[in-house]
């Protein structure tokens, strides 16, 4: 069996972990994972289909449909969703779900660069390189709105600042 070789890039949002993970796959060919985008999938799930999130069981059969192959960051990248996200990644059931499809992605060849909070002691513990990234509470909630702001969304800075 051949080993594939897995990149871990972990820290909180808008520390510049996105644009690392990027340069990273794209510069030694890997499969590229935002692990938030997962957890913002269920969230955008559930609210386009009007359902509550703090409904465990919708949440847990969201992740279960998750497909990491169509994750839209145009979509999931607006500040609701991230808002919803927060909430439906408490539930142990939808971790569990999606750090076994983050898990699975990561050991495909020819490897990969996932970037996300626990990933290098969760959901890649045994990673090749593990990555710490982080930024000043200022730059991040700058970086989130430049994010947003450059998909056409719209958002609020000190909204932001305040959330993280």
């Amino acid at each position: 069996m051949t080993h594939v070789f897995t990149i871990a890039i972990d820290g909180p949002a808008g520390a510049g972990k996105g644009t690392l993970a990027r340069r990273l796959a794209d510069h030694y060919r890997l499969n590229l994972l935002d692990t938030g985008l997962t957890y913002r999938a269920v969230a955008h799930a559930l609210l386009r289909l009007g359902l509550p999130l703090d409904n465990v069981s919708a949440a847990e059969t969201a992740a279960r449909q998750v497909d990491l192959a169509k994750l839209d960051r145009s979509v999931l990248s607006a500040h609701a969703v991230g808002e919803a996200a927060s909430k439906v990644a408490v539930f142990p059931s939808v971790r569990r779900v999606l750090v076994e499809k983050q898990r699975e992605f990561a050991k495909a060849p020819p490897g990969a660069v996932l970037d996300g909070r626990d990933i290098g002691t969760v959901v890649c513990p045994d990673a090749d390189i593990k990555l710490y990234v982080t930024a000043s509470a200022e730059v991040r909630a700058e970086r989130r709105l430049a994010e947003i702001e450059s998909i056409g969304g719209t958002a609020n800075f000190n909204e932001i600042l305040a959330d993280i």
